[in-house]
Formats: structure tokens, sequence, C-alpha cells
């Protein structure tokens, strides 16, 4: 809750109270006649710091885990309003589980913890946005003594301004008091900020602000955010959450390029960290599939494609999907430009173009960085007619596949040896480095995968400059995800893993 007032003559501070008037001694003052460049870096330094903390999280750099194991507390959804559009937050002290399982990732990569004061993230972060400002502010003095460990950046509704939608950032405080002292020494700066609880609101307008703060009803008390929150697996580091039809509604851009198309629907991400992998959950919610996307079962191909594979992506349903959404192009005049190129290929489309994409399609790369081999294995109810177009279609290329010929379907490679290795089981998906980065792999209609360790392993046996810095990244195993699709949206799973 709001910490009293400090005694003396100053108005106590409150929603709104931007503290333009008070003078702070031992303060950096602001300059006679600030110029408006100095104001926008720093209104877009504070108002890029938390979405900046979310990529540096996501990407899994910088973060270092404080000696206690705490979690839990007031978090940034129970300062913004219920009609929030979209929303990221970072979470510095999450759940105990999650806590020590960021330690953990973080030991195997300890070049990448270095910087800033004893492997903070908050200075890591903070301190580049404050550099050369015009009023002498820096972390350490003027930030670190207030600033909390949860941040997020939202967009809310903002009806009076041209683009109708506004962002915020949302800080959390350990001392009112001292966030009010430095944030109000800044008299002639281009931003706003209100208190809520225990954050500060910093926005471009007194009046948003001072909305924000007021408002009755909040993001953490809205149904569809807390159902959507609590589908996500287990604890998270980092939420992100949009509502498509708010956003529809309230952009002139999104307006102006969807036409009659309509958004609909939510979206919310997690990142969860485990002791050997990081986790970035995506779920669409409140929207049935479409039927292109829905077209075909769970890719299969893709668990065969040869054991040594460096790279994989694999997609079902894709011949299906592109047939029935044809006419749907052709009316919207998006081929239009292309006719011409399409006419001298000599296609009966798009039937042929789906026969050749099949019902399962999974690409394999394999071999040195230095000579690739590359190829694809494809499921599809008309081989021939699959295999004479792509034969028609290389007779004019100077390309160095080959196609082969299989009952259920082809194989398209650039040697012999993988053509041979794509027509039989290779067990790609009994690797335990596969097994382990690509998730839900039984419902999935598009899978990726690359084997970290095997590129980086190759690129530091080159030796030279990529080599020292691949050393860096030693500890990555795997990357891989996995979509698929339910009554009332999809789901997209991305996992990276450490050896």
């Amino acid at each position: 809750m709001t910490q009293p007032p400090p005694a003396g003559p100053t108005p106590p501070p409150g929603p709104g109270w931007s503290g333009a008037d008070e003078i702070h001694d031992g303060l950096p003052s602001a300059p006679a006649e600030p110029g408006a460049t100095g104001g926008r870096r720093l209104r877009r330094g504070l108002l890029v710091a938390g979405a900046t903390a979310g990529v540096l999280v996501i990407g899994g750099t910088g973060y270092a885990v404080a000696s206690y194991v705490s979690g839990g507390g007031a978090q940034p959804e129970e300062a913004l309003p219920a009609d929030t559009l979209a929303f990221v937050k970072v979470d510095l002290d999450p759940a105990a589980g999650q806590k020590m399982a960021v330690s953990s990732l973080m030991k195997k990569f300890p070049s990448l913890t270095q910087g800033g004061d004893d492997g903070d993230l908050k200075s890591t972060l903070i301190t580049p946005l404050l550099a050369d400002n015009d009023w002498g502010l820096t972390y350490d003095r003027d930030v670190e003594p207030w600033l909390g460990n949860r941040m997020a950046v939202a967009a809310v509704p903002d009806p009076g301004s041209e683009a109708g939608v506004a962002p915020v950032v949302v800080l959390a405080v350990t001392d009112e008091d001292e966030m009010t002292k430095r944030l109000g020494a800044v008299t002639d700066a281009d931003f706003a900020f209100a208190v809520r609880d225990d954050f500060v609101l910093l926005g471009q307008t007194q009046e948003l602000v001072d909305r924000l703060a007021a408002s009755s009803s909040t993001l953490d008390s809205d149904a569809d955010y807390d159902a959507d929150r609590d589908a996500l697996d287990g604890d998270q580091v980092a939420v992100a959450w949009a509502d498509l039809a708010g956003l529809q509604g309230v952009v002139p851009m999104a307006q102006q390029t969807l036409g009659d198309e309509k958004l609909s629907g939510r979206v919310v991400l997690g990142v969860h960290a485990e002791d050997d992998a990081l986790e970035v959950t995506g779920l669409a919610r409140g929207t049935a599939p479409t039927a292109a996307s829905a077209a075909g079962g769970p890719t299969a191909l893709v668990t065969a494609l040869p054991a040594d594979s460096v790279a994989a992506l694999s997609v079902s349903g894709l011949g299906e999907s592109l047939t029935s959404s044809w006419g749907q192009l052709e009316d919207s005049g998006a081929l239009a430009e292309f006719q011409d190129q399409i006419d001298a290929l000599g296609l009966d489309l798009p039937d042929d173009l789906g026969a050749v994409l099949g019902s399962d399609l999974a690409v394999a790369v394999s071999g040195d960085l230095s000579a690739p081999s590359f190829g694809a294995r494809v499921r599809t109810d008309d081989p021939q007619r699959a295999t004479d177009v792509l034969d028609s279609l290389l007779a004019d290329a100077d390309l160095p596949v080959g196609v082969l010929p299989l009952d259920d379907g082809y194989v398209l490679a650039s040697d012999q040896e993988l053509a041979d290795a794509l027509s039989a089981d290779g067990g790609l998906g009994d690797t335990a480095s596969f097994r382990a980065a690509v998730p839900d792999l039984d419902d999935a209609r598009a899978v990726g995968f690359v084997d970290l360790g095997r590129v980086i392993d190759q690129v530091i046996a080159q030796g030279g400059d990529d080599a020292t810095q691949a050393q860096d990244y030693a500890a990555l195993g795997a990357v891989g995800f996995s979509a698929s699709t339910a009554d009332d949206g999809g789901r997209f799973v991305l996992r990276v893993t450490t050896r």
C-alpha cells in the first residue's frame, strides 16, 4: 500500500501527483532550458524499459537470481485497468521453483551474466537507458533506491489520442518517497507518473496516468485474462497477453489493414524455466481454428527423418489447406501480380500444387555446415502427379536435386545418400536431443527442430573469432517447437534445452 507522506510542508503524494513543483536538495536539477531531444530520450527510455526487460528474459541473458527465495506479492496487472488491450510483464522475483530453475540455467552461461553491478539485471537493463540524459540521472543514485522486482509495459485505450491506444509502463516501487523525489525532480520532462498501491504508472500525459490510477476495476480481476493466464502450465517468469478483438476495435491501423476481416479472441504467452530448458508457451483463446488451419491430422514424418539431421521442419495438411483457400486468394487479388509467372509454369492450380505439398511434409538438413545436404519427404494421395509436376519444374532449373517416387509419396534430395536415408526410418524421433526439445509431438500439426549443440560444436572446431563467440553458448543443446489446434484456438510451444 502507499506509504505515508514525508514530514514537512511537502504536499502528500498521491495518484496523479507528478512532483513537478517540489525542490529536493542534493538531487540533479533540470537544465534551465531543457531541449525536447533530452525529454524524448528519457521518456523513450522509461517507456521501453519494461519491454526490453521482457526481451532479455525471453532471450535468457543477464538474469541473476537473488540469494533469497520468496516470490509472491503484488503483480503489475493489479495496477492496470480491466480494459487493457495488451500487456507484457517480467517477474524478477518469481516463485521459488522458477527462481532456482533460472539460477541453474544461468550458471551454465557465466559469460552472459556478466555486466551491470554484481550481475544485477535491473542495473544491466536501465543503466544504458539513462546514459547521457540531460538531467544527470543515474541508476545507482536515482533508480535503484526505489525500483522493485516487477515491471510491465502495456497498451491501454486512449480515446483522446489519434492512435486510439497509448503505452504505459508499470514499475514496482519499494520506496515511494524516493521514487517521488527522483522522478519529481525532472521538472520539464515530457512524461508523467502516478502512484497506485505498490506501483508507479509512467505514461505520456498526466491525464492518462491519473485515469489509470483511479480505475475502479483492474486487469487481474478480468475473467478473460484470469482464465487465459491460468491456462498456462506452471509458474512463469514472464507473461504476455493481448485482447485481439479489443485491439481491432480501437486501433485505426488494424481496421484499415484488415478491412472486412475481423480479429477475434485473445492470445497469451508465458515463459517457464526448468533446470535444463527454457519453455515459451503461446495459446490462442476464444477463437475456433479455420478449416484451412485445421486441415489434416498430426504430422508424423518428422520422427522418421535421419537421426543425424541438424535441422528439421514438418507440417501436415499443407496441400489441403492450399486448395481450400485458393479461391479466397484469387478473390482477394493477391495473386494478380504473379499471374504471368503462374501461367508460365503451365500448372493446373491449385490441384498440382496440392499434390506436391501433400498431406504431410518433412524437410531435413544434415551434414557439415560448410557443405550441408538437404531434402524432403512428402506423403501425398497422388504420388505420380506430384513427381510428374516436380520433374517438369526441375527440368529447367539448375538445381542439384532429384526426385525419388515412393508408394505413399516421394523424396526430394540434394544427393543420393540423403535420398536413401529419407526413404527409410531414420529414427530422429528416438534421439535424446529431439525428445527433449520437441513438446506435444502427438498432437502437433507443425514441428521444428535444430540441434544447436552440433552446430556450435562445428563452429568451435573451425576455430577463429566465430569459435570464440560460440564458446559462450557451448551449453546449449537444441531448440524445438510444436504447433497444434484445439476447439477454441491453438497452442504453440518453443523449448530451448541445455546440455
